[in-house]
């Protein structure tokens, strides 16, 4: 046997490479190349999936709705850092989208909330994140999660799903095929009429006679498994049993011709046995078949030959896996798939372990410090945290970042509570997780697709907006685009005949607007008249409802009825905004800005703004030395420069063995936003329209024995607004699309922090950014509410491939 392997792109390959392994030889056949060329070609496209993590599923009307997104390499489980533009949105029942944003990502993390406001009622809302390059494929790769609203005031919030008795029961062979006259292997899902698993249901195996030829049991979570043998021409049925009730299912009829699969774990390899009968073995001799294995990325090969057997078993090492999901494919001679079965390899995922929290308390507050082990500070890592009463109702999610990540995107159905299998993982958990796989069919990779309709580069990968501006003014040379909170300031030459300009990888918020200015020849400024197109301008559309789970919903409790939230989040939220703008914001920032080791801040306010329109006549207000010549900028400190500062030109004398020694004065250093300028001629127009304070240090101390004669600091704030002053010189543009700024998370009021109604349906606090520290903890703050109980979740990744979803209990007793 020999295995070939084919390694197909991640974000950072440009090409595929194949690799192979041999057990034993047998040259590879042109259907077998066929195969390989075409999920060469399927798979050539790199791959971006999605999770969110939600402060909680289920929420009150009056709340906020917080949550953190991770973009990943789907080949190779790290951090996208390909995509920056997260599009997140929130559907009714009816597919209606309800709210949406677009959030920025950066090393493939980001965050954002929404308000439960007026625009929803109590119903179910499906909320789902994704990227612009996930719309190029099939699989899901984007991440959605059901949710539950309630409005306490306008709706009966006793109205919830009732289960009725009747089952629904699906027995699913191995592989695909009930095959006649050979061992089948059979999955079960017992579902309830919502479609949750039914735990601990017997049943059993019938013949015509009534004959029971084996029992069976589900587990908690409704999956079992069974082993028959199927004759010709017999039909079999199962019995089911719940409470005493029994409820009878026809099992399909096996077919005459056919192979059956099973699959072993032998926990250092996997035994993948082939089965037939006979009446198939007279259409197998001298026919070669192909097994290919294959995780989206990585394609192997095997042959396989009946011969004169009615068994074929192939052993594969563990080692010739990849971690996360493989998919085994059997395909006849004219490489058509005939058979399919996944398996999960746990080895390889690294996880990260959370130990017990640690507690302070402040008095009016509690400090919670989370020692999590091995971690590298320096890398990126990200922990998003939710705080909820310990009893909590609320917090049901069908899924975790790992197996959203490992396994969601390769199935074609959901996994009821998938993080189960991801939680304190065990043997039993991985035999069970195995289980659910054989019921599973078909893998999300179609077969059909990959040999007819790879996916195309439809939707490209974004990083940020894009504008073109068209011209009406042909005698303006220059365009200069104002600093903004993320972008710099750009300035765009323009030839005479040119008719537009643009720019890429722009990041603007929703909180500001794109300013511009023509730049004359006298280098004055106006205001432009320019037209603006922008991509993307609008949040682009899945069209795709999804593969979405049901969401475990309670009977709420009728005494919860006429309970309400006191105060909303966003009043909280907008009230604290205004007392930080209105009575702290200034003071506590010059109080901050005063204290520098050498030279002296100024903070600019608009009075300083409307004397001085020019940043460079600001500066030789100061005493700087300013010149321009043929448009370049210089500025020289009003100090004499020392020795050391200039730099020293020798040229030849008049007379024969003379020399001409001259020290040039040298330029003050200029910083903008921290950033040292190496030319700074484009400052020589700039405006003091965003500059909020400037640090002029004459001596060049701070330059730490660089040997600067001067450094100058200059800071902006693109927020800064202009409406106080006359001048219009620029021109302001709204983007149709922009990034929605992350918003402090407040948590709303309640009546009563007592009652079982905050115990079930409460926010303590939502924590979506958090890092490690210097002693290897992450920390937050969480006010006091007189409860002794609190649940904390936590999901989130470092190291670069390392990954952590648990669930700590904190008694404050």
């Amino acid at each position: 046997m020999k295995l070939k392997y084919t390694l197909f792109p991640s974000f950072q390959v440009s090409l595929f490479m194949v690799l192979t392994i041999t057990f034993s030889g047998f040259a590879q056949n042109k259907k077998q190349a066929d195969l390989v060329s075409a999920y060469k070609e399927y798979t050539e496209l790199p791959r971006e999936v999605g999770y969110a993590h939600l402060n909680k599923t289920t929420y009150l009307k009056g709340e906020i709705m917080g949550f953190t997104v991770y973009v990943f390499d789907k080949t190779n489980k790290k951090p996208s850092e390909t995509t920056t533009n997260v599009y997140c949105t929130i559907s009714d029942e009816n597919n209606r989208v309800v709210k949406s944003e677009m959030i920025l990502a950066a090393n493939g993390i980001a965050n954002g909330s929404f308000q439960i406001d007026n625009y929803f009622t109590s119903g179910e809302y499906t909320f789902k994140a994704y990227t612009n390059w996930m719309r190029n494929f099939d699989e899901q790769n984007y991440y959605t999660q059901t949710v539950k609203i309630i409005d306490l005031e306008n709706e009966d919030i006793q109205k919830t799903k009732i289960s009725t008795s009747k089952l629904d029961a699906q027995f699913l062979p191995e592989g695909g095929h009930f095959v006649a006259d050979v061992k089948n292997s059979v999955g079960v899902i017992v579902k309830d009429s919502l479609g949750f698993g039914v735990s601990n249901v017997t049943g059993k195996v019938l013949d015509s006679k009534n004959n029971t030829l084996i029992d069976f049991k589900t587990n908690n979570l409704g999956i079992g498994k069974f082993t028959y043998l199927p004759k010709t021409r017999e039909l079999y049925k199962v019995v089911l049993n719940i409470d005493g009730t029994e409820q009878i299912f026809p099992l399909e009829k096996a077919e005459n011709q056919g192979i059956a699969l099973t699959l072993n774990d032998l926990e250092n390899r996997v035994a993948l046995s082939l089965r037939t009968n006979e009446n198939t073995l007279k259409q197998l001799k001298n026919k070669d078949y192909t097994l290919a294995i294959h995780n989206g990325n990585v394609l192997r090969t095997v042959n396989v030959n009946f011969g004169k057997s009615l068994e074929v078993t192939k052993m594969i090492n563990y080692k010739d896996l990849t971690t996360g999901i493989n998919i085994f494919t059997l395909f006849d001679e004219n490489s058509k798939p005939i058979l399919e079965r996944m398996f999960f390899k746990y080895e390889g995922i690294k996880l990260l372990i959370a130990q017990n929290p640690q507690t302070v308390d402040l008095k009016d507050s509690l400090t919670i410090k989370i020692p999590i082990n091995n971690i590298n500070s320096t890398s990126v890592n990200n922990f998003s945290v939710s705080v909820l009463p310990g009893e909590t109702k609320s917090y049901n999610p069908t899924n975790n970042i790992i197996s959203e990540t490992y396994l969601q995107p390769y199935i074609k159905s959901y996994i009821e509570n998938a993080a189960y299998y991801f939680t304190d993982i065990t043997r039993s958990k991985k035999f069970e997780l195995d289980n659910v796989l054989l019921t599973q069919g078909w893998s999300s990779y179609d077969w059909n697709t990959v040999f007819n309709h790879p996916p195309k580069e439809l939707y490209e990968f974004e990083n940020g907006i894009s504008f073109r501006a068209n011209v009406n003014n042909k005698t303006t040379l220059e365009y200069m685009m104002y600093a903004s909170i993320n972008n710099e300031m750009q300035v765009f030459d323009f030839d005479e005949g040119d008719k537009d300009f643009g720019a890429v990888g722009l990041y603007p918020m929703d909180t500001e607007n794109i300013r511009f200015s023509a730049v004359k020849k006298n280098n004055n400024l106006e205001r432009p008249n320019l037209y603006f197109q922008f991509s993307p301008s609008g949040i682009p559309d899945l069209k795709t409802i999804g593969i979405q789970a049901p969401l475990y919903d309670e009977t709420v409790s009728k005494t919860y009825i006429g309970q309400k939230i006191s105060k909303s989040s966003w009043e909280n939220a907008e009230q604290l905004e205004e007392v930080v703008i209105q009575t702290n914001k200034t003071l506590t920032r010059e109080d901050k800005l005063s204290v520098v080791p050498f030279g002296k801040v100024k903070v600019i306010d608009d009075n300083v703004r409307k004397s001085n329109i020019f940043l460079k006549d600001y500066i030789r207000q100061q005493g700087f030395k300013v010149f321009e010549y043929m448009g370049q900028l210089m500025i020289f400190s009003p100090r004499p420069f020392t020795l050391g500062q200039g730099k020293t030109i020798t040229t030849a004398g008049t007379l024969s063995g003379t020399y001409n020694t001259t020290i040039t004065t040298p330029g003050v250093v200029v910083y903008f936003n921290d950033m040292r300028l190496a030319n700074i001629d484009h400052l020589s127009h700039y405006t003091m329209d965003d500059v909020d304070y400037i640090l002029f240090d004459k001596s060049g101390a701070s330059e730490a024995g660089a040997g600067a004669p001067g450094v100058i600091k200059i800071y902006t704030d693109p927020t800064l607004s202009q409406s106080k002053m006359q001048r219009n010189v620029t021109q302001e543009v709204s983007v149709p699309l922009a990034f929605s700024t992350p918003k402090k998370f407040y948590t709303p009021g309640y009546t009563s922090y007592q009652s079982q109604f905050y115990q079930d349906y409460g926010v303590i606090g939502w924590f979506p950014r958090l890092t490690i520290q210097a002693d290897g903890n992450i920390h937050f703050k969480i006010p006091h509410q007189l409860i002794d109980h609190l649940s904390v979740f936590i999901e989130g990744i470092a190291n670069d491939g390392s990954f952590i979803s648990e669930r700590k209990e904190i008694n404050l007793k």
